[in-house]
Parts: structure tokens; sequence; C-alpha cells
């Protein structure tokens, strides 16, 4: 999966924002309210669009009030996602439909998912491979996932899809070389019978359950989870804030984890963060500040030349870059 162009627009704070050839593994910051969740919400949206049709998404999305740009809003939301074979598009501009309402509520090009075996298989990895998760956020829960096939967007049917990828002997002992990595003192992680999640540690003879490890831990578990639960299959995975309750070092970490598994799996990982020590470790070509100008999200990419031999997190907090930061 290539991704050649995205744009987005009239999505909440978004007025237009276009990244031209974003990279699989991609870190946005910015202070808080500057746009990141909407970013990843929009690309929720046209995921939804074409699994639930359009009058679906927006129904679980809050209705049109709760996704439209207050400055513009009788402009029609639009999204392109450009791949070398393929484009996935909400375009205005390719519907006969004038009035937003209208327009919102027949978007003629996703009613519905239709996949035929000659379909590009860009579409399919973005349809079927996408996942929006921010661990423990009940609050942003829009479809409630039960089986064991694909994380919720909270991570609440993590014990499930656990149990099934630990099933594999391979994928279990990869994970538990990252979690030794990841958590001192781990000996295994086990899922029972009645999907009762057991965390066992070095020099304790008794596992811990669920309540009894840190959000930390079970964060990591969580991230884990979603890079593994497709099997071999390429995934567009967007994980909001995955610092929360883990060691500086520990999410460092993470961010070569997630390039590897890009770079091995074929994963799309896009992350926004407010983390120092993740941000320590991203390629300029891997960053992208987001920021509000005049009320409005604005992005901006980078090329390794635009940081002049700093960090990223160093050309970041000094304001080096002239922007993205909360004052």
């Amino acid at each position: 999966m290539k991704i050649k162009r995205l744009v987005i627009e009239n999505f909440k704070s978004i007025e237009r924002i276009e990244l031209s050839e974003p990279n699989p593994f991609t870190v946005f910051v910015g202070p808080n309210g500057s746009g990141k969740s909407n970013i990843f919400e929009a690309l929720e949206f046209v995921n939804l669009n074409y699994k639930l049709g359009s009058q679906g998404a927006l129904s679980v999305m809050g209705g049109w009030d709760s996704i439209r740009n207050r400055h513009r809003s009788h402009e029609l939301f639009k999204s392109i996602i450009e791949f070398a074979d393929y484009e996935i598009s909400i375009d205005p501009a390719k519907s006969e439909k004038t009035d937003v309402l209208s327009y919102i509520y027949s978007m003629p090009l996703v009613e519905g998912i239709h996949m035929h075996p000659n379909d590009s298989l860009n579409k399919k990895q973005f349809i079927n491979g996408f996942t929006r998760l921010f661990v423990k956020n009940n609050q942003i829960v829009k479809i409630s996932l039960n089986d064991n096939q694909r994380l919720s967007l909270s991570a609440a049917n993590l014990e499930k899809v656990l149990k099934r990828i630990l099933s594999d002997q391979t994928l279990r002992a990869e994970i538990f070389e990252w979690l030794d990595l990841f958590v001192p003192g781990f000996r295994a992680v086990e899922v029972d019978d009645r999907d009762e999640l057991h965390w066992f540690e070095e020099s304790i003879p008794d596992y811990f359950t669920k309540d009894l490890i840190s959000d930390g831990t079970y964060n990591i578990l969580a991230m884990l989870a979603a890079v593994y639960q497709s099997d071999d299959k390429p995934q567009f995975l967007c994980i909001e804030e995955p610092e929360n309750g883990l060691h500086p070092q520990v999410a460092g970490e993470l961010v070569d984890f997630f390039r590897i598994m890009c770079e091995e799996r074929g994963h799309y990982i896009w992350l926004n963060t407010h983390s120092q020590s993740m941000a320590a470790r991203v390629k300029p070509e891997e960053f992208v500040i987001v920021e509000k100008k005049q009320g409005a999200t604005v992005t901006r990419q980078f090329r390794k030349e635009d940081f002049h031999g700093m960090r990223v997190d160093e050309a970041w907090l000094t304001n080096a870059l002239n922007g993205g930061l909360a004052w």
C-alpha cells in the first residue's frame, strides 16, 4: 500500500489539508485542540462510508452537524486518498447534488461496501485493514466490537483478539520478544478459556489479572495486538497518544517498533503524540506538525534538510520549525 496524496476538506476544524506522499510511518504533533484527532476521525469516517454507506456512517458520527466545519458550514465534505492504482474519494464535484444535506445523505460513490475480485489491492487494504485506536477511551467509541478479529477503538475486546493471536506460536514468540524489551521483568502473558488476561512476571509465582497490571502495560499489549491482528495482511492503523502510561524510554522504543512493522509487514501506522521522547526518534520525513491558524487546522510536512542537523524534538521544541508549540 502506497499513498501518493491525501486530501481532507470541511471536516470539523479542517478546512483543507493535503499530505503529499506521506510516509507509511508518520507522527503528527501539535498543541491540544489543533486537530490531530480530527485527521484520524476523518479517515475513520471515509472508512465507515465504505462499510456502512453514507447514511449509516453519518448516523454513527452523530449527524452532519457533528462533523461540519463551522467556518464553512455550507461547504461539502471532501476526501481523496490517492494510491498508485486507485483513488478512494468522496468528492462533491462528481455529484449532481448541490444542497449540503442532499449531498451528504446521498454520496453516490460510497453507498455501502462492494468488494470485487478485481478491486484494487490498496482499496481492499484501506477498507478491511483500517483501525483507529485510543486505548481505554470509551467515550469516543462509535461502533462496539466484541469479536476476536479486530480491536475496537478503545481496545475493549483486547482479550479476545490477543487470545487468537497468541494461538499462533510464531506470532506468540515474536510478541514475547517485544514485551521482553518493553516491560522489565516480563515472563509471559496468556488469555484463559474465560477470556481472562493473565500476566506473569519474573520471580513472582502467581499471575496478575487485567485490573492489577499498569495502564502502560495494558496500552503496550493493545498496540501489539493491533499490529499483529491481521496476521500477514497490511493495515492502516491510526493510534492516538500511544505514550499514555509509558516510561519515556519505552515510548521512544515504540517508534522503532512501529517503523519496523511498517517496513516488514507493509503497514501504514500513523500516530499523534505530545511525547518528546517519541519525537526524538522520528525522522524528519516522518514528522508532521499540526496547528491552527485563524481557527483552521493546517499541516506541514518536512524534508531532512529542514532540520539543519538537529534532532526532530530539538527542532520542534526550540521552535526552529516555527510552529507546533502550545504557545
